[in-house]
């Protein structure tokens, strides 16, 4: 069975740990994610949700701080 990739540079929650953070690699399922404060995890595909207001509020509270995030260029390929 195969996972498609998800889209990079979207802002995704990861359900497992609570994380907010903008996708910057896919591959196989597995995501890792970026937050503004530095910080970068590998999560599951399948544990992926979009993030409701208060969460995306949040993230772009955090980029004003420790600035914003480059989208990455590709697509996953």
């Amino acid at each position: 069975m195969s996972v498609p990739d998800v889209p990079l540079g979207i802002l995704a929650v990861d359900t497992f740990t609570s994380g907010v953070g903008l996708v910057v690699e896919s591959a196989n399922g597995l995501v890792r994610l970026q937050h503004p404060n530095g910080f970068s995890w590998q999560a599951y595909t399948t544990n992926l949700r979009p993030p409701e207001q208060a969460e995306k509020h949040r993230f772009a509270a955090a980029e004003r701080v420790y600035g914003r995030l480059p989208v990455p260029p590709g697509q996953g390929d």
